[in-house]
């Protein structure tokens, strides 16, 4: 009967493990210095190696001559615990024997001394899957075991195990397998099997593996059967059901010059083809993470596992776009891709976002954003509509305390071409709210206030001299542009809003007093100056 790879090429001792040389080391230590621990939790992602190390440690332990940690591999104790006659070593699967009754049994069993070893091993895998009752019947187990018995406990879910089980092992990490280790095993299993195999191909199967080696060999053994003596690029793509790496970035290059034609287009050509859309769309999302990375990290090559020239296109695709949009469309992605394995018609699914995508453009590709941004324009309309409830809320002026140093503002003579072009800034509420959440006190100096937008400059009206002595102050200056920079995603100049007539203030503030007055509101006439 043939053997599959990932079972014929499964290390046999700790040296052969690929990635996780920290845990084989350790472990090799605790063999040589004779410190065996009486429970290990090994935990990390599907196909990282943890059945593997438990397997070769249970050996490991009962070896009749250890090499250097590692078990020798030719004894009987080995070679009956490789072709499973030696009963001392069991393994459990916790999915299948997770009640109280399993766990029960187990502990029986562990009371008597092994028949042909020096320890009983006990493997539990998926130890997660355990029902309560099952751990607080592992538990006295695990702390007070009998001399002779080894528990190796194995996870991907370390998370749900209670901290009782948790506090009572020794607990090893396994890391993803990194791709470059990945392809590297790869190569060699093909040399084994008279196969060859481009580096380009065995790059992607270990991208598309995502750390587990186990799944990169087992797509590899499809790929031998497809291939039978090569295996390149274009085999792995169609065994692996991936689009054409032309056809991502093609349809990238659609999305960032806003053409929904050829995207529609492109879709339905690779539908034709019987990809998968879900699939498809995982595709793009990797893509754009990649762009996000060229754009925000300053050594992106290492992280990112494509060949050179494809490298060079994809920093190609980054300068077209910026950091903001790229996030907006992986969010819309991710939404799409969570809407399809919820049932939704794949292809109308996927053309619908493309269509979405380009058609809000760039820096509104999310329906969220969209409604963020007509919340905040019904608030600038409400201000600007119900000037009286405004003003109501504008703190009382206070005293002038004399001469204070000008802020930043623009010239006399560039003053009226800025008021000419002057829009109100609909950001400007939730640009307070941002202020307010590193300090309310300041935050606060500034409500009632408005804000204009003309050209590179945020100009700021208020009746309130309060805002404008905060503004003279340079770390509050840089405080309140990044702010602007938080909500807008632009950076402007801060200026203040001057009237053509300097009278304006004086009269809005005596209008102010007017309506103080009619609304029985105590007003002190003598304080009623310019600030």
């Amino acid at each position: 009967m043939y053997t599959v790879l990932y079972r014929k090429y499964r290390p046999r001792f700790f040296a052969d493990v690929i990635g996780q040389q920290a845990v084989t080391d350790t472990l090799r230590n605790e063999l040589k210095t004779n410190r065996i621990a009486h429970a290990y939790l090994f935990t990390g992602s599907r196909g990282t190696g943890k059945t593997t190390c438990s397997k070769i440690l249970a050996k490991a332990v009962n070896c009749l001559d250890p090499q250097d940690g590692d078990p020798c591999g030719k004894c009987e104790v080995c070679r009956g615990i490789d072709d499973g006659s030696i009963m001392d070593v069991v393994e459990i699967d916790a999915a299948s024997n997770n009640g109280v009754d399993d766990v029960r049994t187990l502990r029986e069993e562990a009371g008597f001394t092994p028949a042909n070893t020096r320890y009983r091993v006990y493997i539990i895998d998926e130890v997660h899957m355990l029902s309560i009752g099952a751990f607080n019947a592992l538990l006295k187990t695990l702390e007070e075991p009998a001399p002779h018995v080894i528990f190796i406990l194995a996870t991907t879910e370390v998370h749900k195990l209670p901290a009782t089980i948790l506090s009572r092992c020794q607990r090893f990490d396994f890391h993803r397998i990194a791709p470059e280790d990945i392809a590297e095993r790869l190569s060699l299993v093909c040399e084994q099997e008279g196969v060859t195999i481009e580096h380009n191909a065995a790059l992607l199967l270990a991208g598309i593996a995502d750390g587990a080696m186990r799944d990169a060999l087992s797509l590899l053994d499809r790929c031998i059967s497809v291939a039978e003596d090569k295996i390149d690029e274009d085999t792995v793509r169609r065994v692996a059901g991936l689009a054409d790496n032309s056809s991502i970035f093609h349809l990238t290059d659609c999305i960032l010059e806003s053409d929904c034609a050829e995207a529609v287009n492109t879709v339905g050509a690779l539908y034709k083809e019987s990809k998968d859309m879900a699939r498809l769309c995982e595709e793009l999302v990797h893509h754009f993470r990649n762009i996000m990375l060229v754009k925000s990290v300053k050594n992106a090559r290492d992280m990112i596992v494509m060949s050179a020239s494809d490298f060079d296109r994809l920093t190609v695709q980054a300068d077209k776009t910026d950091l903001r949009f790229i996030l907006s469309t992986i969010s819309a992605l991710l939404s799409a891709h969570e809407k399809m394995l919820r049932g939704a018609d794949r292809r109308i699914e996927m053309e619908m976002t493309l269509v979405g995508i380009i058609m809000t453009g760039k820096n509104d590709a999310l329906p969220e954003n969209l409604e963020k941004r007509l919340t905040m324009l019904e608030r600038a309309v409400e201000q600007l509509t119900e000037m009286p409830e405004s003003i109501k809320q504008v703190p009382k002026p206070r005293e002038s305390t004399g001469y204070s140093p000008p802020i930043n503002r623009p010239s006399k003579e560039n003053m009226e071409q800025l008021r000419a072009e002057a829009v109100p800034m609909p950001e400007w509420p939730e640009i307070i709210e941002d202020i307010k959440k590193y300090s309310k006190t300041v935050g606060a100096g500034f409500d009632g206030s408005r804000a204009y937008v003309s050209g590179k400059y945020v100009l700021v009206d208020s009746s309130n001299d309060i805002c404008f002595e905060l503004l003279r102050k340079p770390a509050q200056r840089d405080r309140m542009r990044a702010s602007i920079k938080r909500i807008t995603g632009k950076e402007y100049k801060l200026g203040r809003y001057s009237y053509p007539d300097e009278k304006k203030t004086d009269d809005a503030l005596s209008e102010l007093m007017s309506e103080l007055k009619s609304a029985g509101v105590p007003v002190d006439d003598k304080n009623n100056t310019n600030q």
